[in-house]
């Protein structure tokens, strides 16, 4: 992998990890259609690393949160669970049965975003933070993300429209949501990595701070659009993304 291919990875990783459009099928779908190289353990694992202390530094202002609301520490943790549950159960059965179907993967992508268009938010004046319900039915809505092409931060965020939340505050919650469903997944991959394994090359460096980068302009502008426009521009945009798989896939040789 040279560095141009591992820095486009860095900033497909970061931004498809925040805006609700679908990192596992992105990723997926563009190494194929880029010619991005093969997949490395190591890789995968500093991209999350990447994604992480993204969300932990664009986060930083709003620690005050957690403080003023010792609970909202709770609701996080509550919504952590079902996912946590059903990914260590069948992610990787599901992984493996789907990660080659990218007809399916395609469709998802579609289909979700169809729903972003057609979505309407929870009438009545929204809540400022969720309650412990709420939180679980966000954590519940999350366990859809274990298939390729839902979109971790598309489900957490959509969940949280559907329950009344204010449109930041969804925002908001499925990123404290993302500090444990990324550190997870960045902790597990650190345990399965040999210790000689972190003299990481130049390459894998460069993916590294392209998905931090990344990572927090995504943040940032994922905010931004939500609060002002919902998850329509999203919508639309992985409908598009899907007919062009759509085409590739029927024209490939």
């Amino acid at each position: 992998m040279n560095i141009w291919q591992a820095s486009t990875l860095g900033i497909i990783q970061g931004l498809t990890e925040f805006f609700p459009i679908s990192s596992s099928a992105h990723l997926i779908l563009l190494r194929p259609v880029l010619s991005l190289g093969e997949e490395s353990l190591l890789f995968d694992v500093l991209l999350h690393g990447g994604t992480l202390f993204a969300v932990l530094i664009y986060l930083l202002p709003r620690y005050r949160k957690l403080i003023k609301d010792p609970l909202y520490i709770l609701k996080v943790l509550l919504a952590t669970i079902p996912a946590g549950v059903f990914g260590l159960l069948f992610e990787k059965t599901i992984e493996d049965s789907l990660r080659q179907k990218y007809l399916l993967i395609i469709l998802l992508l579609i289909a979700v975003g169809v729903i972003f268009l057609f979505i309407k938010e929870k009438k009545g004046q929204p809540l400022e933070s969720p309650g412990f319900k709420e939180a679980l039915f966000i954590g519940l809505f999350q366990v859809f993300a274990l298939f390729p092409g839902v979109s971790r931060s598309g489900a957490t965020i959509l969940a949280g429209l559907l329950v009344g939340l204010k449109r930041e505050e969804a925002v908001l919650f499925s990123f404290f949501l993302s500090l444990t469903t990324i550190g997870g997944a960045f902790a597990r991959g650190i345990l399965q990595l040999s210790p000689g394994s972190f003299f990481a090359s130049t390459p894998i460096l460069a993916g590294f701070l392209a998905a931090l980068l990344s990572g927090f302009l995504a943040c940032f502008f994922l905010f931004k659009i939500v609060k002002n426009r919902g998850l329509r521009p999203f919508g639309f945009y992985r409908i598009a993304m899907g007919i062009f798989f759509l085409l590739w896939l029927a024209f490939r040789t």
